[in-house]
């Protein structure tokens, strides 16, 4: 199989699309930028969605396998470790605090946000809907399938539970009611925050009440309606803009996968994910594997650029390759790197595993968080031998064995000998290569009597 792209295209394939809407911008031709603009609104919908559906499941798991108490008992201990910063900040920040918990709200995918509304003790959100535990409800997932999205005593969606428990986990380390929130109909939902005691103050001028509900992508647009071309300061940098909603919600798996560690080990994680995870991972296999080589590449770049990684592409004979320095999620995560400096290994609900497995890429002393890479493989190479399944995201596991050291994905080309993939990548997650010799038949058993 020859090289498809020369290095000049596989640049622009790896290009941002806030890049292109730049370039389009400086030309000034605005029709592009409005184009790009759309895509970019777009741009990390996917990273989101696969984000809500892993996180509902495992809380659904949680109290499926382990009953209502047990499960919101487990939900607090994330919530105060996830809320760790926001305990700390609220009592001589709250605006920052609550600027911040907005920025969160702000990127979930379908999310429409109203203009703050500020009174001496509270700054209120409305959301019409959530883009989170209201976007799936108005989805009817939690109906349709109670045991993962739903099911719970109380009507509460298990997102929502997520989130309820996130707000109970600050307001009990607050010892004030500083975070709470009313469920209203289809999606909808209430946040009110209390200024505890800066009460009297005012926090947020009128203008900042409308521009911290508004993505960049939004704002950009409204200024062009508005016939002003000077949004390059909006459009820059734009593929990580969403990093509060995306940090948080990575170190929200995070501490759910130290749960399930804790729960049952290694072995109960790589169920948690084979059950929450690889289902929402492996439903978009026919999108990807109908895609040619040139789109692949393409949405793998996309999604990376989305993912807050810093990565460099280049083209083997029957794959791509993708070296991420560091990985957005991962390898962010064990460089401490997260927003609002969230996460640090060895904090609590935030280990590093010490025996190899399956579910860590047969490594000792493994980010726990990568086991999520680690399912994705399995559920690909699994199916390796099938055509119709597409290894358009195979990562190295063994790759990134410091905090410093850059992780690699694989995009294999559609027409690539699936008997030539690397057999490490199938012994790393306990699954037999291709080439592998059968293992051999146990001697028959000797029925003779004695």
């Amino acid at each position: 199989m020859t090289r498809l792209f020369d290095d000049e295209q596989l640049k622009r394939l790896a290009e941002p699309a806030e890049a292109r809407a730049l370039a389009a911008l400086a030309a000034g031709d605005l029709a592009t930028v409005r184009e790009q603009l759309q895509d970019m609104a777009q741009g990390h919908a996917g990273l989101d969605a696969l984000s809500c559906h892993a996180l509902a499941r495992k809380v659904g798991k949680l109290r499926a396998d382990f009953g209502e108490p047990r499960a919101r008992e487990a939900l607090q201990r994330i919530g105060t470790q996830l809320m760790a910063t926001w305990i700390a900040q609220w009592p001589h920040d709250p605006r920052g605090a609550i600027a911040d918990l907005v920025a969160v709200f702000r990127y979930q995918g379908g999310a429409a946000l109203a203009p703050l509304e500020e009174d001496a003790d509270a700054v209120t959100l409305r959301l019409a809907p959530c883009g989170s535990g209201g976007r799936l409800e108005r989805q009817g997932l939690p109906a349709r399938h109670p045991q993962a999205y739903g099911g719970w005593s109380d009507g509460v969606s298990s997102l929502c539970q997520g989130c309820k428990a996130n707000q109970a986990a600050l307001n009990t380390a607050l010892g004030a009611p500083a975070w709470t929130t009313e469920k209203g109909a289809d999606g909808q939902c209430t946040l009110r925050f209390a200024k505890l005691g800066h009460a009297g103050q005012t926090l947020f001028g009128e203008a900042e009440r409308h521009s911290l509900t508004r993505t960049r992508v939004q704002q950009a647009q409204a200024r062009l309606d508005a016939g002003d071309e000077d949004i390059a300061a909006l459009l820059d940098g734009q593929r990580q803009e969403w990093k509060p909603w995306h940090d948080f919600g990575v170190v929200w798996l995070a501490h759910f996968y130290a749960v399930a560690l804790e729960l049952g080990g290694p072995d109960y994680l790589a169920q948690m994910l084979a059950q929450t995870y690889a289902p929402a991972f492996v439903a978009g296999f026919p999108r990807y594997a109908a895609m040619d080589d040139e789109a692949l590449v393409g949405e793998i770049a996309r999604t990376w650029n989305y993912h807050c990684a810093d990565f460099r592409l280049h083209e083997e004979e029957d794959r791509f390759v993708f070296t991420l320095d560091p990985c957005g999620s991962g390898g962010r995560l064990f460089r401490g790197q997260m927003w609002r400096d969230m996460f640090h290994y060895g904090a609590p609900l935030s280990p590093l595993m010490p025996r190899a497995h399956p579910i860590n890429f047969q490594r000792e002393q493994a980010p726990s968080y990568c086991t999520h890479c680690a399912a994705s493989n399995r559920a690909q190479l699994v199916r390796a031998q099938d055509p119709g399944t597409p290894l358009f995201f195979v990562l190295d596991g063994q790759a990134q064995q410091r905090p410093g050291m850059p992780c690699r994905t694989y995009v294999y080309k559609t027409r690539a000998d699936r008997r030539r993939v690397d057999p490490a990548l199938f012994h790393q997650v306990g699954l037999p290569a291709p080439g592998d010799a059968p293992p051999p038949s146990p001697p028959p058993s000797d029925r003779s009597s004695p």
